[in-house]
């Protein structure tokens, strides 16, 4: 026997195929018996005076949305801890650095304290990094040059979250479920 489960407003929340003779079956009042197709496209249906009926479009669509934005969200926020490029180091040679919770936090302090009044001019702190080769070191950074590095970490975040501004727009306006799920972070 197939079976859908709905929420009290009659979206779905999931199936379940159970065993046996149906009359053994008692099913709660949240589950409604369904046909295998039914089951199998159980997302497009609402349960109405408990009924099971083919949902509207736009209700379709209005579920989609929200499951694509969480995945473009999550996307989003592995990119910005994914790592970043800059040339602060050196001009035009770009270096790797790592931008996880506690790094993004590293490189606050390191910029912060590069701009404490009265620094001395050879001032420099050490900041983990990977060379054109991929080797990691933790190499000193002038003032100048941690403070470039926060920049490039900055424009990365705004870059990233700028995108999902737009993808987010996009499964917004979208009018199908297949346009929706079409938005995708790349």
């Amino acid at each position: 026997m197939y079976v859908i489960q709905f929420n009290a407003d009659g979206t779905p929340f999931g199936c379940v195929m159970l065993s046996g003779v149906a009359e053994n079956n008692i099913l709660e009042d949240s589950e409604v018996e369904c046909t295998e197709d039914q089951f199998n496209n159980y997302l497009s249906y609402r349960r109405v005076n408990g009924v099971i009926t083919l949902a509207a479009v736009a209700d379709l669509v209005a579920n989609a949305q929200p499951i694509q934005s969480a995945l473009v969200d999550a996307a989003c926020a592995a990119a910005i801890v994914s790592g970043f490029t800059c040339d602060a180091l050196v001009p035009g040679t770009p270096y790797t650095y790592p931008s996880k919770l506690t790094d993004q936090a590293n490189l606050s302090d390191s910029v912060l304290s590069s701009l404490v009044p009265g620094l001395a001019t050879n001032w420099t702190t050490p900041f983990w990094c990977a060379d054109e080769t991929g080797t990691w070191g933790y190499r000193e950074h002038t003032a100048a040059q941690i403070q470039a590095v926060g920049v490039c970490r900055k424009t990365m975040i705004t870059v990233m979250i700028s995108k999902k501004i737009t993808l987010e727009a996009a499964i917004a306006a979208a009018a199908t479920v297949e346009a929706v799920q079409a938005v995708v972070w790349r």
